[in-house]
C-alpha cells in the first residue's frame, strides 16, 4: 500500500540550520539567518556545543575522544556535562531570536532512551533529518571545511567569521 500526497506544493519552506556552538554567540550569525527567514519559511535550528563542550570536559578532567561518529565520552558524568552545555546553547539562541524577532524551533544533538543521554554527532544527524527538510544549512567557522557527498543535494554549507 502506497499513500500519495496531494499535487499541490506546501508553501512553506522547511529550514534547517545546523549552527557551530562556536558562533552562537556571533552577530554575523543572527545577521545572515536574518536573511534566510522569511514569512514562507519554517526554521528549525540545530545547535553545536562546539569547543565549549570540549573546554568544560577538559577542565574536569573527563576523557574522551573524536571518532567517525563524533565525540566519544569516557563517563556518564561527561554526558551530563556536555548536556548541560548544549542546552545553555539552546537557551541562548532561543533568546538572541526573541531579541532579533526571529521565529524558530531550537534544539541540540540529544536523544535520552530511558534515562540514558546520546550525543548524536550534529552533521550525522543532519545527515539523518535530510529527507524531512527543503533547504539545509550548515553554519561553520570560516576555516572549517565541511563537504557532503551528493547525494545530500539539499545542504549548502556557510562559513561565517567568530565576532
Amino acid at each position: 500500500m502506497t499513500c500519495e500526497s496531494s499535487p499541490e506544493k506546501s508553501t512553506v519552506t522547511d529550514v534547517l540550520v545546523k549552527v557551530s556552538g562556536d558562533l552562537v554567540g556571533s552577530e554575523q550569525f543572527y545577521s545572515w539567518l536574518s536573511s534566510v527567514s522569511t514569512p514562507q519559511t519554517r526554521l528549525f535550528i540545530l545547535c553545536g556545543g562546539g569547543s565549549a563542550i570540549t573546554a568544560k570536559l577538559n577542565e574536569q578532567h573527563i576523557g574522551f575522544q573524536f571518532t567517525e561518529a563524533g565525540r566519544e565520552i569516557e563517563t556518564e558524568e561527561g554526558s551530563i556535562l556536555a548536556q548541560q552545555v548544549l542546552e545553555g546553547q539552546k537557551r541562548f539562541v532561543e533568546e538572541k531570536l526573541q531579541e532579533k524577532g526571529i521565529e524558530a524551533t531550537v534544539f541540540i544533538p540529544v536523544v535520552v532512551i530511558d534515562g540514558r543521554i546520546c550525543h548524536m554527532n550534529g552533521d550525522l544527524l543532519v545527515e539523518a533529518l535530510h529527507p524531512s527538510f527543503d533547504k539545509i544549512y550548515i553554519v561553520t567557522l570560516q576555516q572549517r571545511t565541511k563537504q557532503f557527498t551528493e547525494k545530500f543535494d539539499k545542504i549548502e554549507v556557510v562559513n561565517l567569521e567568530n565576532n
